[in-house]
């Protein structure tokens, strides 16, 4: 089963550059409930390769990124919204080390 598809959920700049470079999916959440439902939702897709999001969104459902983080597709790609990079980021992916490597690593 070919995983071809990439998602992108962010605000409407960032959906709107990485729409044109090719992403297959596309979602602008109002609130973290709409951002957990698509996020669950292009997770379950079989085709899903990668899902995109930004990092201000990743904070509100940052429970639900380390559960689907488990699994290893679909990727889940962090990324800076048009304001930079927030930091933000930095306690889910201290999880996703600690639950790799079995030891806190200091970034």
């Amino acid at each position: 089963m070919a995983s071809d598809k990439i998602a992108v959920i962010g605000d409407r700049d960032t959906v709107t550059g990485l729409r044109m470079v090719g992403t297959t999916e596309h979602f602008i959440p109002k609130s973290p409930e709409e951002t957990r439902s698509k996020l669950l939702e292009y997770f379950r897709d079989p085709k899903m390769g990668l899902i995109i999001l930004t990092e201000p969104l990743a904070k509100t459902v940052e429970d639900t990124i380390l559960e689907l983080s488990e699994a290893p597709v679909p990727v889940i790609l962090l990324i800076p919204d048009r304001y930079g990079p927030t930091g933000e980021y930095e306690t889910i992916l201290k999880e996703l080390i600690r639950r790799a490597v079995g030891i806190e690593i200091k970034l």
